[in-house]
């Protein structure tokens, strides 16, 4: 009786100083699970699908559980007097509570134990003590001023996230099972109709070109200014959420979210941008406006207009989303007008930017949907005598070509025939509409190239181009 008071009287000194204020735990399930371990091997694998060594509290429960895993593992007999000689080997047996403690383990546990109860009740102590930790983490990175408030708020809403999702611990992923789940989507993607395997732009040679936008990846889409790339991404938006019934993030940086709404509708009812603005319409175009806005106003896109986000407020926002409607496609206009976080702005513009393009691409693999991020090209086009647009003009930051799955520039060569021509050359009808290139500049998992779009400005509004189409 002396040595087992001894024995208590060095855990509670032993016991880390968060484990003295209280912890969430449950020390009688601890012991019945590892007496029911003990006294019936066949308790093990199924009490292994629910915890892990770490969400014991005891520490003696602890090294007591990791000794019952390791001769399982081995496929060794189980009992106490086996794993008292486990520890022994390890210099642990003392400080898992002696011979005594193991052998106090078996008292009074029945073999009909329902042992996933108390494995449960055990993971759920476990998840409100990281929870607790979490939450003196979050507290030391508001109070150190490492992040702003909006960036610590999006910390906390993606870690409450992985506790929801039992995802708490990340690690290596086992190949075999990779190879599995890769032969079944390569499967399942042959049984599919069609040539698409992602989501569906609308726009024909460019689906065929990247079988459709995957999952998780980082889509670039940049320009100079007065391309158009705003209203081609509004035009993809349009095609998924119209069309395919898809669930659309817009995060607009630059223009309020009405603004793009009256886009929308332009585009949609091919009426000019000018004429919604004033309200001056024939009634054939009423109806057109009429017709469109029926027709959009069944469109799952989701507009976040606030004018500043940075990666980790709009993971955030998306994690909500993805909760409450699911979220097929991320539209971002445009990344250098994001923020970084307070730290990163401290930093030169470029690493700036460069964290921000890498943050976009592992916001993509977590939301597991393509992003469109627009991006500006620095002046370097202009200096050249055809314009085109090479993957080193990408403005302030060499990593957004690295970390982007595939980067397209949109580029119109009428828009510079049209500022060399004087007034008077200039043709009224042929300013209308036009011949637009879309470039594959990168691919990182398929074809390089460049494809043709038909532009109609009045409209802001971008089509399947084809040679013998009427331009009206």
């Amino acid at each position: 009786m002396e040595q087992k008071k001894e024995w208590k009287k060095k855990r509670d000194k032993d016991k880390p100083a968060i484990e003295l204020k209280g912890m969430p735990h449950h020390d009688e399930a601890e012991r019945v699970l590892l007496g029911a371990m003990l006294l019936e091997a066949d308790n093990i694998a199924p009490v292994l699908d629910v915890v892990t060594p770490e969400d014991f509290y005891r520490r003696h429960h602890f090294l007591v559980f990791q000794a019952l895993v390791l001769l399982f593992e081995r496929d060794d007999e189980i009992d106490p007097v086996l794993v008292a000689d486990e520890l022994i080997k390890r210099d642990e047996l003392e400080d898992a509570g002696g011979y005594e403690y193991l052998d106090e383990l078996t008292h009074g546990i029945p073999r009909t134990t329902n042992i996933e109860h108390y494995a449960n009740i055990v993971k759920e102590k476990a998840m409100l003590r990281k929870l607790a930790h979490f939450g003196q983490k979050l507290t030391e990175i508001s109070v150190s001023g490492e992040m702003d408030a909006m960036a610590a708020i999006g910390v906390a809403e993606n870690s409450l996230q992985e506790f929801r999702e039992g995802k708490v611990d990340h690690g290596f992923r086992d190949f075999g099972a990779l190879i599995n789940e890769t032969y079944e989507t390569m499967r399942e993607r042959a049984a599919q109709d069609g040539e698409l395997v992602g989501l569906r732009t609308g726009f024909m040679d460019w689906d065929r070109m990247t079988a459709g936008l995957q999952k998780g990846d980082l889509i670039i889409v940049a320009a100079r200014p007065a391309m158009g790339k705003t209203s081609f991404v509004l035009n993809v938006a349009l095609n998924s959420a119209v069309k395919d019934g898809k669930n659309i993030a817009l995060f607009s940086l630059e223009m309020p979210g009405a603004q793009l709404v009256m886009r929308l509708i332009g585009s949609e009812a091919r009426v000019s941008i000018s004429s919604l603005r004033t309200g001056k319409l024939m009634e054939e175009e009423w109806n057109r406006v009429a017709l469109a806005v029926a027709e959009l106003s069944n469109a799952n896109i989701f507009i976040e207009d606030s004018g500043e986000s940075t990666v980790a407020q709009m993971r955030a926002q998306l994690k909500r989303l993805n909760q409450e409607h699911g979220v097929d496609l991320v539209v971002i206009d445009y990344l250098q007008l994001m923020s970084g976080s307070t730290l990163q702005q401290q930093q030169s513009r470029v690493q700036e930017v460069s964290a921000i393009s890498r943050g976009l691409k592992i916001m993509a693999k977590e939301i597991d949907a393509p992003v469109i991020a627009l991006s500006q090209l620095s002046r370097a086009a202009e200096q050249r005598s055809d314009h085109r647009p090479q993957l080193s003009d990408l403005r302030e930051s060499g990593s957004i070509e690295q970390d982007a799955d595939m980067v397209c520039f949109l580029f119109r060569e009428d828009y510079y025939k049209e500022k060399e021509q004087t007034q008077d050359d200039k043709d009224p009808d042929e300013q209308e509409f036009g011949i637009a290139e879309l470039i594959i500049a990168k691919h990182r998992n398929g074809a390089t190239g460049s494809v043709n779009l038909a532009f109609f400005k009045k409209y802001t509004r971008f089509e399947n181009y084809s040679e013998d189409m009427e331009f009206v």
